[in-house]
């Protein structure tokens, strides 16, 4: 009988905090289309900041059918 299994990675955003929010979104979102396959589902984990920048950490993941 086949099940579901995750495959998961993560993947972390660095956006300049001086930029207005739709800026920073827009950015984001950008680099989230980029980086992220057609059947990749995204979360976003944890916000945080670090040298000036909003770090946005994602985690990206897709289900997949395995046979056993």
């Amino acid at each position: 009988m086949p099940t579901e299994e995750q495959d998961t990675r993560f993947l972390t955003v660095e956006i300049a905090r001086n930029l207005p929010l739709s800026e920073q979104l827009h950015e984001a979102n950008a680099q989230i289309c980029f980086e992220a396959a057609d059947d990749e589902k995204v979360r976003l984990e944890e916000i945080g900041f670090r040298n000036g920048c909003r770090v946005l950490h994602y985690r990206l993941w897709r289900n997949k059918e395995v046979k056993k």
